[in-house]
């Protein structure tokens, strides 16, 4: 028996117990205070991305509406609420490598997977290699979104895909994705889960935006370019979403 009781009494064992203790009394504490919500609400968006108004994007024009018929992919991506368009800039020359932009919104809600989905591991996974990878704030001037944001962080990858033949060149393109996570945007994924962590919110939603540039006759843009193409698109776009898509965080 005093063999027994001599294991909880080693020092090891006293400070984890007394470390679980204060956590426990910190966490009763703070949540009779502050609140504590471990099982977040879902906000759903205020009108389905299938009833998205092409019409609201101005002079970008939508050449195509791509849905996901695969349930295994459908279900890897872990939501039916996203859209995924090929759209034209029909200001630009015709020749220019952002004249077509394939562009990918997806939300989720409630309880989501700690944001798995990101270019990085998409690519890369279907043959693709990282070149390099940035961050990249758009400054948005005039254009007021909510809280009165006009500086959008980002992040920019570049990818190389080897070509099918061998006599053609490997081509870069580069990607640019971010968050809207809680009513705040973000730029990387981490980010995203840290906002997805708080405690205090009693709901919890993220939305990813993706762009990538091209032009009809395969041809990429390279990184300036992309960032000058995207901060045209989403002054028509952010205001967009935030109006009449993305839920009202306040």
């Amino acid at each position: 028996m005093k063999s027994f009781l001599k294991n909880y009494l080693q020092p090891s064992f006293l400070v984890s117990l007394v470390c679980l203790l204060a956590t426990a009394g910190f966490i009763s504490y703070y949540k009779s205070h502050h609140g504590i919500t471990l099982i977040k609400k879902a906000l759903p968006l205020k009108q389905s991305f299938d009833d998205f108004d092409e019409k609201l994007l101005e002079h970008y024009k939508v050449l195509k509406k791509s849905k996901i018929d695969n349930r295994d992919v459908l279900e890897s991506l872990g939501t039916e609420d996203y859209l995924q368009w090929f759209i034209e800039d029909t200001t630009a020359d015709i020749m220019s490598p952002t004249r077509n932009c394939s562009l990918f919104i997806t939300y989720y809600t409630g309880n989501p997977d700690q944001v798995p989905h990101v270019p990085e591991a998409c690519y890369v996974g279907g043959g693709s290699q990282v070149v390099r990878s940035s961050s990249v704030t758009f400054d948005l001037g005039d254009v007021k979104l909510a809280g009165d944001e006009t500086k959008i962080p980002t992040t920019m990858v570049t990818f190389t895909q080897k070509a099918a033949e061998i006599w053609q060149g490997s081509a870069e393109f580069p990607v640019i994705y971010f968050f809207k996570v809680n009513g705040m945007y973000k730029g990387h994924r981490t980010a995203v889960r840290i906002a997805l962590g708080d405690l205090v919110n009693e709901h919890s939603y993220f939305s990813k935006v993706e762009l990538k540039f091209f032009n009809a006759r395969g041809i990429y843009p390279n990184q300036q370019q992309s960032i000058e193409a995207a901060q045209k698109l989403l002054k028509v776009l952010l205001p967009v979403l935030e109006k009449d898509y993305w839920p009202d965080w306040q």
